[in-house]
């Protein structure tokens, strides 16, 4: 009887440190799940503070830019005004500002933008030669 009660206390102690080593195996894997979680955490936190960081520096931009151009766009208004006051100033200037220009100048502003010397070049046409200055075009508009 002392023999079965001492064999059931010792089957009864190696299941208790079987049970007690899977909880502490257990614990280990939740803890190195913890560290990764947390590491995963401090990942993407540090992410969203860069995509902050990054928006916060893109508005500054913007505001820059809208401020540059707005100033542009009033330098352009009053150079713009400035020019129709000069134009209009006299009636020498009203007779020149009002005079047709040629064909060849015409051609060349209703194409499309031009942003090289070779967009120049292939806008003329090779068989009408631009006039020399001082010598008139032959359609005057």
């Amino acid at each position: 009887m002392k023999l079965i009660a001492a064999l059931l206390t010792l089957a009864a102690f190696v299941a208790g440190a079987c049970y007690v080593r899977a909880l502490r195996a257990d614990l280990a894997n939740m803890n190195r799940l913890l560290v990764d979680a947390r590491k995963g955490i401090a990942a993407r936190d540090s992410t969203l503070q860069q995509v902050r960081d990054d928006a916060a520096q893109k508005a500054t931009q913007q505001m820059q830019f809208t401020r540059a151009h707005d100033a542009i766009a009033s330098k352009l208004e009053a150079t713009r005004l400035e020019n129709r006051r000069l134009t209009y100033e006299t009636d020498e200037l009203r007779a020149w500002a009002d005079t047709r220009l040629p064909d060849d100048v015409v051609r060349l502003h209703t194409s499309p933008t031009l942003a090289s010397a070779n967009d120049y070049i292939e806008r003329v046409p090779g068989g009408q030669p631009m006039h020399a200055t001082g010598y008139g075009a032959a359609n005057e508009r």
